[in-house]
């Protein structure tokens, strides 16, 4: 399981930001048990495909997600497929006083 950590308050406000968005959440809620491609997300989410994706990139740039390119017979050809990492944060207020201000 990953630990997410952070050593800065802009670190700690980009992981809330990340997280505190309803539909990046919800986004991130459909990888957690399977893995799945941005069309079927933003399917089953009522969300356009490129915002889908826009949202799992941010996800797996974060760490917090994982993506896998898979070739198909039938176009596109090449697709994108993504599933959560499990990860634990660690927040309490001695964890913020001790981040540095930036």
């Amino acid at each position: 399981m990953l630990t997410v950590s952070f050593s800065t308050v802009s670190e700690l406000a980009r992981l809330l930001s990340l997280l505190g968005n309803e539909q990046r959440l919800a986004v991130f809620w459909a990888i957690a048990d399977d893995e799945k491609y941005a069309r079927e997300i933003a399917e089953e989410l009522g969300i356009s495909r490129p915002l889908a994706a826009m949202y799992l990139r941010q996800l797996e740039k974060s760490g917090l997600a994982e993506g896998a390119s898979r070739t198909s017979d039938e176009p596109p050809y090449l697709r994108r497929c993504y599933r959560a990492v499990p990860f634990e944060v660690v927040l309490n207020l001695n964890t913020i006083l001790s981040l540095e201000r930036s």
